[in-house]
């Protein structure tokens, strides 16, 4: 049986950056992925000043390939339309290139990764004694599940898991010009809907979800938007944080439904859950704790998420369509008023 401080269950950003930052710190840790990367990984992959920020202070060696984009336009009900320039740009990536980019990094900094898949585990003592579906079994001090909104860590966890959940359904089409970020909303969509186009350095991805997202739901929006439909996909997105807390077993990023509840943008908090997990871990303290404020953050979210995609709050965003200036402030505003450090 192998032995480790740490395994870590998923390779995406999470799994990546929180094993980055365990081998940085000299813990012995291992992750593992079912996955061959590069793998393909649909997502409009935008990372706000915030993220990449962040991602800046944890990694500052860390380079990657992105798409700059300053230039916002937004739709609301087909009647209110603005555009304008955020003060800093919004870098989209190409998340089958970014995520491998952010492996290899934690790979040559002397990282441990194997593929694998996850079948279970079971408390032993003060260790945690993972099954790999090959059979093989790894005993850990501390089990991490970063493997996404159908975590199997989480599922093991909780084997009711009937959180909330969003599907957002996607396709890459052909670059638009204008290397723009478009999005709509509708007071037809129900709650937490948008559609969006997010233009990477090789295609555009276009997507939409709500908490009643259907495949002919989608197809008619493409249609209304004359766009082609193609091979689309969609995965869950995980949104809730009801699940069982234990100290040696911490589920991040998409694992543990930790994702904005408005804008279900998720990089930025995968990259947060990392660093409190690792932190948690090489200070030998409660994940609980460290993590408290994003718990809190979590919950805020979901409250102010029924309000700002009501049916008057809609309304107040079409007349501020009028003023895309103020648009503009309030999202720069946001962006600098929430620092990595909380």
């Amino acid at each position: 049986m192998k032995k480790t401080d740490v395994l870590i269950v998923g390779a995406g950003p999470a799994g990546s950056v929180c094993g980055y930052l365990l081998k940085k710190a000299g813990m012995d840790c291992i992750v593992i992925d079912h996955a061959t990367f590069p793998r393909d990984k649909i997502c409009g992959g935008g990372l706000t000043s915030k993220c990449f920020h962040l991602l800046e202070r944890l990694m500052p060696d860390f380079t990657y390939d992105f798409n700059p984009v300053s230039h916002i336009r937004i739709d609301v009900d087909g009647k209110a339309h603005c555009e304008f320039d955020i003060k800093e740009p919004i870098r989209i990536v190409q998340r089958k290139v970014f995520d491998h980019q952010l492996l290899q990094h934690f790979i040559q900094a002397g990282g441990n990764f194997c593929k694998g898949a996850l079948m279970s585990f079971e408390q032993q003592d003060n260790m945690v004694i993972a099954t790999l579906k090959s059979g093989e079994q790894i005993a850990c001090k501390w089990l991490v599940g970063a493997d996404g909104s159908n975590s199997r860590v989480r599922r093991c966890l909780n084997p009711d898991d009937s959180g909330i959940k969003i599907l957002p359904l996607e396709q890459y089409v052909d670059k638009k010009p204008g290397n723009a970020i478009e999005v709509a909303i509708s007071s037809s969509y129900d709650v937490g809907g948008y559609f969006y186009r997010f233009p990477n350095d090789a295609n555009d991805v276009v997507g939409f979800g709500d908490y009643s997202t259907t495949f002919e739901k989608f197809r008619n929006i493409l249609r209304e938007r004359s766009i082609p439909e193609e091979r689309f996909r969609g995965a869950y997105i995980y949104l809730s944080n009801d699940y069982p807390l234990k100290d040696n077993v911490i589920l991040i990023g998409d694992a543990g439904g930790f994702a904005n509840r408005t804008t279900c943008e998720g990089l930025y908090d995968a990259f947060l859950t990392a660093r409190n997990a690792s932190t948690a871990i090489i200070e030998n303290r409660s994940f609980r704790e460290v993590n408290a404020h994003v718990f809190q953050k979590m919950k805020k979210q979901m409250r102010v998420n029924r309000i700002l995609f009501s049916k008057p709050a809609i309304l107040i965003l079409r007349w501020m369509c009028r003023y895309p200036a103020l648009i503009r402030w309030l999202l720069d505003t946001k962006m600098q008023r929430e620092s990595w450090i909380k």
